[in-house]
């Protein structure tokens, strides 16, 4: 990340980058997603087992080499998991997240001239995302909000609605706070999470990503997936972008 990249990620706790995954990817992400959902549509499902190339997302350098900036050498794959939506999709519109105080999981903070995270959440867009249309809202700079027993309206000035498209990734910190609000967009909303930590840390189970652990493809992949511990630990070979 350069300084202005930074300075926004601070500022606002989340950022969104333009153009990560080729069109030829997306097209068939999707195609592999459908196949696999076989006329479903549920609102959330799996999708790190359905082909390789959801693994090499998981390990993309450009990811990576930001991730390195935002969470350091130590990170590791937390989870994953694709959400979904149409206007006939029922969501409970809601904002939740933001900084914890029963553990760090949630958290942002700057010290020694660098930010330090934890859970931090990766979203590819498979589909357009316009003004407007819904999904994910967030209350920017809310990561480094001093009250955090307060939560405003999902209708509040203070809540936006990011628009992204198809291939574009959008990252925040668990520690903003976010959430879903009902879908108006015309066509349908199709994204994918992955869940990065620091490697000392985990939200989910430890042995969750045991079952993926087959199907890396080199040590990066492996690395990712390992369990969350702190002695002995090797940092990851970051690629060259």
């Amino acid at each position: 990340m350069n300084e202005a990249e930074i300075y926004e990620f601070d500022l606002n706790g989340y950022i969104i980058y333009r153009d990560l995954i080729a069109p030829a990817d997306v097209t068939r992400m999707n195609q592999l997603i459908d196949a696999d959902q076989g006329g479903n549509f549920p609102h959330s499902f799996g999708f790190l087992n359905l082909d390789p190339v959801f693994m090499d997302l998981m390990a993309h350098p450009r990811t990576l080499k930001i991730m390195r900036t935002i969470i350091g050498d130590w990170l590791r794959l937390d989870h994953t998991y694709g959400l979904q939506m149409t206007r006939e999709t029922e969501v409970r519109d809601n904002l939740h997240g933001g900084l914890r105080a029963d553990h760090g999981e949630h958290q942002y903070q700057w010290a020694y001239n660098k930010m330090w995270n934890g859970l931090i959440v990766v979203m590819y867009a498979l589909e357009d995302i316009n003004p407007g249309d819904g999904g994910l809202i967030c209350v920017p700079g809310s990561h480094k909000a001093n009250i955090n027993s307060y939560k405003p309206p999902v209708d509040s000035h203070l809540v936006v609605n990011p628009a992204f498209k198809a291939g574009d990734m959008l990252i925040f910190t668990e520690a903003l706070v976010h959430g879903t609000i009902t879908w108006t967009g015309a066509g349908r909303r199709r994204a994918l999470l992955y869940k990065y930590s620091p490697g000392y840390s985990t939200w989910s189970k430890a042995d969750a990503l045991d079952p993926y652990l087959e199907m890396a493809q080199n040590d990066l992949q492996r690395d990712l997936l390992r369990p969350p511990y702190v002695g002995k630990r090797t940092p990851l070979e970051f690629p060259e972008v």
